[in-house]
């Protein structure tokens, strides 16, 4: 069995560098993206389909939110990964706004890591294609 296939896109170096670490200590493959270009570069020329998605809304070139309804619009709904979004904004909508582009879950940057890494494997779980 493979091991689960992490997009993460991050702009903030050091941010992509701790989540990246601590999903790859828990046996997860993690895919670093910056920003929505190289994001979207990957995706088309991705050989498998990530099985979450982690996605921080502030990116540098758009808008987190808006990329994940861009890459997903293509996929049928069984075969969407879920999304984490990550934001450090203290907007109270969030996670309404995430719902509303298909996002499973949001979490506040400044949470702890145990409870991010708790999240993604709940996700991982809860949406895994063995579990459906």
């Amino acid at each position: 069995m493979s091991r689960p296939l992490i997009l993460l896109v991050e702009d903030d170096a050091d941010t992509a560098a701790l989540y990246s670490a601590v999903l790859s200590a828990e046996d997860m493959e993690v895919v670093r993206c910056r920003d929505c270009r190289q994001t979207q570069s990957w995706w088309e020329q991705a050989a498998r389909t990530p099985d979450l998605l982690v996605v921080d809304v502030g990116l540098p070139d758009g808008n987190g939110l808006n990329l994940c309804d861009e890459l997903l619009r293509g996929i049928n709904g069984g075969e969407r990964p879920p999304i984490l979004v990550l934001s450090a904004y203290g907007d109270p909508r969030m996670p309404s706004r995430c719902r509303q582009v298909g996002a499973q879950a949001f979490m506040d940057k400044l949470s702890d890591m145990v409870a991010f890494v708790d999240k993604v494997k709940e996700l991982l779980y809860k949406y895994s294609k063995n579990n459906k």
